[in-house]
C-alpha cells in the first residue's frame, strides 16, 4: 500500500530561495515530496498533518558526530582536548562493550529526531550498533568504523564487512573513517585511501582541530596535517574534513583545490578550547562548510539548532563585524551544503518534487518567535530544539506533536535508564584501574 502524506496550512522554507511560502499543501508519496503549493492537490491522503501555519522546512543534516559517546554526555568537562582525549575518553572507550553502544546510538538518535536532525555522520567503534540503532528509529545516516594504526587489520576488515552489508540499503550509508593524523601512521591512511576507492566513497576525518596537533604535525612530518593526509589524496571532493579550525594558507588551497567539504563544530571546539574555525573567510574562498556537534561528551548535545546559533554568533565575533555571515547561508550549512557533502544534492536539503521527505516542522507561533518580523532570522537566532514539532524521515514520521511515533514512551524509559547503569558499570571499573 502506498503512503501519502499531507501537510496542509503550513509556512515553508524551501531552501532554494530565500523566502517563506505561506499558506502551503506538502503532499508526501511514499518516501519521496510529490508536490508543494498552494491549490488543493487530487491526493486522496491516508495521513494528514495540519501545521497550524508552523514553518516546514528539510530536516537538518548533522554531518559530524559520535553519536554513542552521549555514554559520556557531562563524564568529564572543563579541560582540553588532548587531555580529555587520552586521560580520559580513550580509556573508558576501551571498556565499552558493543551493547554499550548500541544503547548509547539509540540515545543520541532520539535526542537529534526531536530536535530536527534527519540524518547525521558518525565514526566510531562498533559501528554495527550504530547502524542497528538506526534501523530500529528510522533514521538516516553516514556509519564509519574509525580507522587507525592500532588493531589496524581487524579495522580494516570490519570496514570492508560493513560496506559488504549495507550495500544497498536505503538509510544506512558506510563511510570511510580514518580517525585523526595522530592515531594513524602512513601505512594506515594509505590503507584509509584505498578502501576509498575500492567503495568508491565517502571519507571523513578529523584534521587541524587544536593548534598541539598542528604544532606537533609540523613537528614530526614538517607538515600540517592537512598537508600530511593529502600526501596521500585524502583531502578530495569526497572528503568531509572535521573541524579544521588552524589552517595556513597553503591548506586552505590544497582544501578549495581539491573541492573537499570542511564541517564548522563550534561548541565542542570552544568547550574544549580548540579555537575557532574562520568561517567567513572560509566561505568567501567558495569552500563548502557543513555543521556538526561532534559529539555529546565535548558538546554536551546533538542540538544542531544550537550549533546553528553559535556559528552565526561567533563569525561575528571571529572577523569583528555585526554582519558575520548571514542567517540564510548558516542554515544552508545545515541543509543544502551538507547535502552537497553527502553527494546528495539532488536528494536532500530542500523541498522541491522529486527530493525525499526529510522534513521537520518547527513551531513559529509560541511566544519565542513573536512577532514574525523576519522568520529566517528567527530560525537561526530564536529556535531551539524545543521548537521542533514534527519529524519526518524517507516519508515516515517519526515524531509528530513532540511525541515519539515509532517507538513507546515505556521503551524510551528502559533505553534511558539502561544507560545509566551502563556509566556506571564502567566508571567504577576505571575507578578500580
Amino acid at each position: 500500500m502506498q503512503s501519502k502524506i499531507l501537510i496542509k496550512n503550513a509556512c515553508v522554507l524551501t531552501m532554494e530561495k530565500e523566502e517563506i511560502l505561506k499558506d502551503q499543501n506538502i503532499y508526501i508519496l511514499n518516501n519521496k515530496i510529490f508536490h508543494v503549493g498552494k491549490e488543493i492537490q487530487n491526493f486522496n491522503p491516508t495521513y494528514v498533518i495540519d501545521a497550524k501555519k508552523n514553518l516546514v522546512m528539510p530536516g537538518l543534516i548533522n554531518t559530524h558526530t559520535h553519536v554513542a559517546m552521549t555514554l559520556l554526555r557531562n563524564y568529564v568537562d572543563d579541560v582540553n582536548l588532548e587531555d580529555w582525549l587520552f586521560n580520559y575518553v580513550f580509556p573508558i572507550e576501551d571498556e565499552l562493550t558493543q551493547k554499550d553502544i548500541y544503547y548509547g546510538a539509540l540515545v543520541g538518535i532520539l535526542e537529534m529526531i526531536a530536535s530536527g536532525t534527519t540524518t547525521f555522520l558518525d565514526m566510531y567503534f562498533f559501528e554495527d550498533m550504530a547502524a542497528k540503532a538506526a534501523q530500529k528509529l528510522k533514521m538516516r545516516a553516514f556509519l564509519g568504523y574509525g580507522i587507525a594504526k592500532n588493531d589496524l587489520e581487524a579495522r580494516i576488515i570490519k570496514t570492508s564487512n560493513f560496506f559488504a552489508k549495507y550495500e544497498k540499503n536505503k538509510l544506512i550509508n558506510p563511510i570511510v573513517a580514518p580517525h585523526a593524523i595522530y592515531t594513524n601512521n602512513d601505512k594506515s591512511l594509505q590503507i584509509a585511501k584505498e578502501l576509498q576507492e575500492k567503495f568508491d566513497a565517502l571519507l571523513t576525518i578529523h584534521l587541524n582541530e587544536s593548534r598541539s596537533e598542528v604544532e606537533n604535525s609540523l613537528k614530526e612530518h614538517n607538515l600540517t596535517p592537512v598537508q600530511k593526509v593529502d600526501q596521500f589524496n585524502l583531502v578530495n571532493s569526497k572528503s568531509i574534513v572535521a573541524h579544521a579550525v588552524h589552517l595556513n594558507a597553503k591548506d586552505i588551497q590544497t582544501i578549495k583545490k581539491n573541492d573537499a567539504t570542511l564541517v564548522h563544530n563550534p561548541i565542542s571546539n570552544l568547550k574544549l578550547n580548540s579555537g575557532i574555525m574562520d568561517l567567513l573567510n572560509l566561505q568567501n574562498e567558495g569552500i563548502n562548510i557543513t555543521l556538526g556537534t561532534d559529539g555529546a561528551a565535548s558538546n554536551n548535545t546533538l542540538d544542531m539548532f544550537e550549533t546553528i546559533k553559535i556559528a552565526s554568533l561567533l563569525s561575528k565575533y571571529k572577523n569583528n563585524t555585526p554582519i558575520g555571515i548571514k542567517a540564510f547561508d548558516i542554515l544552508k550549512m545545515a541543509t543544502v551544503n551538507a547535502a552537497k557533502a553527502l553527494q546528495m544534492e539532488n536528494e536532500l536539503g530542500k523541498i522541491q518534487k522529486g527530493f525525499l521527505a526529510d522534513l521537520i516542522i518547527v513551531d513559529i507561533n509560541n511566544p519565542a518567535h513573536k512577532p514574525q518580523n523576519n522568520i529566517i532570522n528567527s530560525l537561526v537566532y530564536s529556535t531551539s530544539k524545543g521548537d521542533v514539532l514534527t519529524t519526518i524521515v524517507n516519508g515516515k514520521v517519526l515524531y509528530e506533536d513532540r511525541k515519539f511515533k515509532i517507538i513507546e514512551q515505556e521503551q524510551i524509559e528502559k533505553i534511558l535508564n539502561q544507560v545509566e547503569k551502563i556509566i556506571k558499570r564502567v566508571s567504577k571499573k576505571i575507578q578500580k584501574n
